[in-house]
This record gives structure tokens, sequence and C-alpha cells, in this order.
């Protein structure tokens, strides 16, 4: 597997060039994965062969010189298919003008390791909800988000001082970009963010800091400490967040595993069809 991120400018043009020759070397070397183009730039994490990884890279080394490139293995396959998709962002801010121009210090995983444990710093995690529920590091303030694009609104009715440091993180580093330049916007001075994210911090530091395991946006669902797909965590099939709580299918009686949320609002159901099958049922029953 290999993941990125590069935030650059791209013309219309060179966004439909661009997945056009993406979606031909997934296709061609029967890669699965989920990547993301904007005229901001490009995202994305794939899975493949190692022939099909190096491919990939050197294709997207070609178009962007600066890009750099997370590796690991998995031997859970991570995507159901392969995905070019052409957004708005490549990460969703919803706040217009807001791009990366430097106004965060990226520092290395020992360097966060050590400020971390700093009384003057603040540490802010920038993800959401779904995902600070199942770890974070020590100490570090939850903003409770729902979804990104309300980081701006946080930030703004928030009593982070503005005077001290701010140490920022994420999964892999995207949403630190956007959410240092926006905290630079409403006048936060010193802010840095852990360059590589949180993967790359338990790279170095498995023992460290971080509390819990760390939700990723695929099949693996989440990673614990040494980067391995969860144990734990399956998704819900209901909402899609990560859920824990093992109980049987009410229609078919499978096991499978629901977050807390979803457990108490309905009987539990393994998929759609037999959510579908639920429904259907108690509307028979119900004679209208």
């Amino acid at each position: 597997m290999t993941q990125w991120y590069i935030f650059h400018d791209l013309t219309d043009q060179e966004v439909l060039d661009i997945q056009k020759n993406l979606r031909e070397i997934g296709a061609q070397h029967d890669m699965n994965g989920l990547i993301l183009l904007a005229s901001e730039g490009c995202n994305g994490t794939v899975a493949g062969t190692a022939e099909a990884i190096e491919t990939i890279r050197a294709y997207l080394t070609e178009q962007f010189a600066a890009i750099s490139f997370q590796d690991w293995t998995s031997d859970v396959r991570p995507f159901k298919r392969f995905k070019v998709d052409i957004r708005k962002e490549i990460v969703a801010l919803k706040h217009e003008g807001i791009l990366p121009s430097g106004n965060s210090k990226h520092i290395s995983p020992k360097q966060f390791h050590e400020m971390i444990q700093r009384e003057d710093v603040t540490v802010l995690d920038t993800r959401n909800a779904y995902e600070t529920n199942i770890g974070t590091f020590e100490n570090a303030i939850d903003p409770k988000l729902n979804s990104f694009h309300e980081f701006p609104n946080y930030v703004e009715q928030s009593n982070i001082p503005k005077d001290k440091p701010v140490l920022m993180y994420c999964t892999s580093g995207i949403r630190c970009e956007k959410a240092s330049e926006e905290m630079a916007h409403q006048g936060y001075k010193e802010i840095y963010q852990l360059d590589g994210g949180i993967t790359n911090y338990l790279k170095e530091y498995p023992e460290g800091k971080w509390n819990g395991e760390c939700f990723v946006f695929d099949h693996r669902v989440a990673l614990d400490s040494a980067l391995l797909p969860s144990k734990r965590y399956s998704l819900c099939p209901k909402c899609g967040n990560p859920g824990d709580v093992k109980t049987a299918c009410t229609a078919c009686n499978a096991q499978c595993k629901l977050c807390a949320d979803c457990l108490k609002q309905a009987p539990p159901a393994c998929s759609k069809r037999c959510r579908h099958e639920l429904t259907q049922n108690a509307f028979d029953k119900s004679g209208k």
C-alpha cells in the first residue's frame, strides 16, 4: 500500500488527464484504492502488487516532483474497487481561499514526541469525533467535530490561547495543512503540525504517547499501535463508524459488530439487506 497527498495547482484539463492515466494504471494492475483530484492537488491511498505500487508512484512523481509517500503492507484488501474521483477540494474544509502557504511548521515524530510533553503547548486533534472516540494523544484537545468543515467555527469559538504554541495532528497530515492555515487566518502565530500524521508517529513510537487505535478510511477500519489492522473494530453496518459491540443480526443471526449508538436505535442488522428485511417485516406486521 502507498498513501500520499500534495497541494499543487492544476488546470481542469490537467485534472482530467491525470484522472484518465491513473484509471488506466489501476485497471492494468488490478489495483484497489481511492484517489481524489481537484484544482488544488491530489490525495490518495492505493493497494496492489509491488510492481503496481512502483508504477503508480513513478507516474505521480513525474506529475508532482515534490510528492512524498507513506508505504506499508496489509493482509486485508483495503478497498473493494479502484476509484479516481474529481472533487472541489482534496480535503473538504469548505472555506474558500484557505490553502497551504507555509504558516505552520512541520515537525518530525521525535520533535512532536518531545513537544507534546511540554506544559506550555496546546495539543489539538483536527479529526472527527468518530475517529477521536477510538484513539487520541495524551492531553490532546478533542473538538468533537462531526465533519472537518466545522473546524473554522470551532476555532473561532474556542478558548485556545493565541499566544502559546499550538501542536496539531491528524491521520496523515493533510487536514493539518488546511487547519493550520485556518488558525493563522484567525490570528494564531506559532503553529506546528506532526509531519506525516499519526501513522508516521507510530512508526517511530509504537509505545509512545498515543492511546487507542487510529481510524483509517478503508476496510482495515483502524490501525493499532503497531500499524496492524484492527482486531477490535469493524465498520458499523448501519452508520459506517467504528463498531466494537458484538451482537447477532436479528434477521439472519450472523455475528456482527455495531457501534454503541446504532445498537440503541434499532434491532441489530448485519447489512443493508437485513436492515431492509427487518423494516419490511415491521411494516407488514403493522398492516400499513
